[in-house]
């Protein structure tokens, strides 16, 4: 499983100098937006390379995002949008953020709608109920993605050895994660079991429990279903079958947004889908 930590920025940006008087830089907005997922796929808009560009004049920043198709589903990409926005305003120094959306159906009515700070609703309100929000699709993703990275986080520590009894008994407390060596650490009664490649994983799990607002305290189940309930005893083969059926639904959405991404910007990927700085909007 890609972990939402491991990131491409453009090395025109990354090569820049920090400022030194307090002024925003194209690095630390690439660095702000850069946990900003694609809520089907769950992976960075920046690793997926569907960041187009980021423009930096003084105070005011401005991201442009491209998406696979032309047809890519408006509220899907309302969302990415509001999430690439509040991210870009949490760089200190930024006074106004600006999104723009390129090639998409609904691009003038996202970017309108976006930078005028209204919701989904609003913004396609002869379209949509005057109430609709994104919150209810953004958890519903989010929960995805626990399920996601939950699985393969269990089908490593099954490799390894541990059975469904040790598995069920473990707290949160026993998982730990290096992501720098991409490590993951169990700690079980027979001692400590080191996951090799498994680190960047075993952390996206620990924050999709922490945004799905699931129990963080030391002794808390750490193998739960999305609403925190523990594994049942024998459970686990059903457990899963679910998990995996939602992981592999995601893994082939995945493969075939990037192929369409590809073949639309002609070869584009994560280092490549940036433009010059001279390209026009």
């Amino acid at each position: 499983m890609q972990s939402d930590r491991s990131l491409v920025i453009p090395a025109r940006a990354a090569a820049m100098p920090e400022a030194r008087d307090g002024s925003v830089t194209e690095a630390q907005v690439y660095e702000a937006i850069a946990a900003v997922l694609d809520p089907e796929l769950d992976e960075s808009l920046l690793k997926l390379g569907f960041i187009d560009r980021v423009e930096v004049n003084g105070p005011d920043v401005t991201v442009v995002f491209k998406l696979p198709t032309y047809w890519c589903a408006p509220n899907f990409a309302y969302l990415m949008a509001s999430d690439l926005r509040a991210s870009a305003y949490q760089v200190l120094g930024v006074r106004s953020a600006r999104v723009v959306l390129l090639d998409h159906c609904a691009e003038e009515e996202i970017t309108a709608g976006i930078n005028a700070g209204r919701s989904f609703g609003e913004a396609f309100e002869a379209e949509t109920p005057g109430d609709a929000d994104l919150e209810q699709l953004r958890r519903t993703f989010l929960r995805k993605g626990f399920l996601m990275r939950q699985d393969t986080l269990l089908r490593r520590m099954l490799k390894a050895g541990l059975d469904e009894e040790i598995i069920a008994a473990l707290h949160v407390a026993d998982l730990s994660a290096d992501e720098d060596s991409d490590e993951a650490f169990v700690a079980t009664p027979g001692g400590v079991i080191r996951l090799q490649g498994a680190g960047r994983g075993a952390s996206g799990y620990l924050r999709k429990r922490r945004a799905l607002g699931l129990s963080q305290i030391a002794d808390a189940p750490l193998i739960t279903d999305d609403s925190g309930q523990p594994l049942a005893p024998g459970g686990l083969a059903d457990f899963l079958r679910r998990s995996r059926a939602v992981r592999l639904n995601i893994m082939f959405n995945t493969a075939m947004c990037k192929s369409l991404f590809r073949t639309r910007y002609q070869g584009a990927g994560a280092e490549e889908a940036h433009r010059d700085e001279g390209d026009d909007i």
